[in-house]
């Protein structure tokens, strides 16, 4: 665990306040422009001053006035909005996506009779105005977002199910699926622009947005410690690679289990048109250590009937797939060659915290790629005897391209962590930023901006 990011963590959990995040005043500005906001009492800021008549319909001149003064409680308390995001209209969005989308689909149709209960936990759930309100802005500001946290919710009721817990269980559990993401409404909003090069400070905000979503489940004063939890720990991983506090195996909530596996799963399902459900369950048999081995199997029991390559799926030649294995290679080699420029004393030395890291996550994709006879020397030699099997080709470029993910992620996460080392000014410094450089341009990553569907 990365103590200095740990420790941030707490000091973020501890003391930050979201009253006053220009952000997200500013996110709720651009909706009263097109839907009816109206200040449901008068707003007063901390002096006393009243901004706002109760009554008064709220415009773009809200951000301009409100970023002058400092506010004593949130804007949500005082808002009223139409056409919010209320239990009714949560329901009427699992139905549409129920039909409408090959997750929701597959979710309703595993659950079979326990079916319902996807209605159920809503009108079981705790909802308070703060929470619809948010929602109602990430609907209008975050649309993709929005329907991402919709199927995620569904994602989370099936593990639950599965669990066998209890309807309030279920209906908290959903409750913090729903409200994972709302931190993101705190964030700029070039974070969306994936030719953005994200700085370090807007890195540091991107991974802290699990902190910024639990703050506001924590004001809320409605929710459990346990929904709490969830929301913080929806990034992390049980073998510490995930974020913001890297903790790892029983140091993560059971509810937190479950939200980090929803959350793989929508996000890859909302990814990839093409064959998501192979893709998933090829990321987790890669990653296994990674997650939950229970909750796991429920998620390979769901994907069972669609793991099979369809009729008319994309082909790849022989040749673009030797380009993608010698991508790999090649990153996974010039990693070696890094380390073999290590003092014999590196674990010492300031920056021994990111090598570590890095080194680490290597030899666990090594070990994940060797173990399943798919590692770069392996496959050099039975290639060729693929070419004639569409199947057995795609089944290498998923392989493939979920191990140059991973790497992607790798790259992303120690720059993010470590954004110094860009800067190197110690040798194991220029060691990492060798690597990332190299990895960057061999990836072709252009962009700041951490995979979507990190694992």
């Amino acid at each position: 665990m990365d103590t200095e990011t740990a420790e941030d963590a707490e000091t973020l959990l501890s003391s930050a306040s979201l009253i006053n995040d220009p952000q997200y005043l500013q996110a709720v500005s651009h909706l009263a422009e097109i839907q009816e906001v109206v200040a449901g009492a008068a707003i007063y800021a901390s002096t006393g001053l009243k901004l706002l008549d109760a009554g008064a319909r709220i415009d773009h001149r809200l951000y301009e006035r409100l970023k002058l003064h400092q506010l004593p409680i949130p804007i949500d308390d005082q808002l009223k909005v139409q056409n919010a995001v209320d239990i009714p209209s949560l329901e009427a969005q699992v139905m549409l996506l129920s039909g409408s989308t090959a997750l929701g689909r597959e979710l309703s149709a595993h659950l079979g009779e326990q079916q319902y209960m996807l209605m159920e936990v809503l009108r079981h759930m705790k909802w308070p105005q703060q929470a619809s309100f948010k929602m109602t802005v990430m609907r209008h500001h975050l649309p993709e977002l929005f329907e991402h946290s919709i199927l995620m919710m569904m994602s989370a009721v099936f593990l639950a199910v599965k669990q066998r817990l209890s309807v309030p269980d279920c209906a908290e559990l959903a409750a913090a699926a729903l409200l994972h993401d709302v931190g993101m409404l705190y964030m700029p909003p070039s974070w969306k622009n994936v030719k953005h090069k994200l700085t370090a400070q807007e890195r540091k905000q991107l991974a802290a947005h699990s902190i910024t979503g639990t703050l506001v489940v924590r004001e809320t004063g409605v929710y459990s410690r346990r929904v709490e939890d969830a929301v913080l720990e929806h990034h992390e991983r049980l073998d510490g690679s995930g974020y913001p506090r890297h903790v790892k195996g029983d140091a993560i909530s059971p509810w937190g289990r479950i939200l980090m596996l929803a959350e793989v799963m929508s996000a890859f399902y909302s990814k990839f048109s093409d064959m998501p459900a192979q893709r998933l369950s090829l990321m987790l048999r890669m990653n296994h250590n990674r997650f939950d081995v229970t909750l796991t199997q429920h998620v390979y029991d769901l994907l069972a009937e669609n793991t099979a390559a369809p009729v008319g799926s994309a082909s790849h030649t022989s040749a673009e797939v030797r380009q993608v294995v010698a991508t790999l290679g090649a990153v996974m080699q010039h990693w070696v060659l890094c380390k073999r420029k290590l003092p014999e004393v590196w674990q010492h030395l300031p920056g021994a915290a990111a090598v570590s890291y890095v080194d680490t996550r290597m030899q666990s994709l090594e070990k994940s790629l060797a173990e399943s006879g798919s590692h770069p020397r392996q496959q050099a030699d039975w290639l060729q005897m693929f070419e004639e099997d569409p199947s057995s080709m795609q089944e290498l470029v998923l392989i493939n391209k979920e191990a140059l993910w991973q790497i992607e992620s790798c790259v992303e996460a120690c720059a993010r962590q470590w954004p110094h080392m860009l800067q190197p000014q110690g040798p194991l410094d220029a060691i990492i930023e060798d690597w990332l450089v190299n990895s960057r341009t061999v990836l072709g990553l252009h962009s700041g901006t951490p995979p979507a569907a990190q694992v």
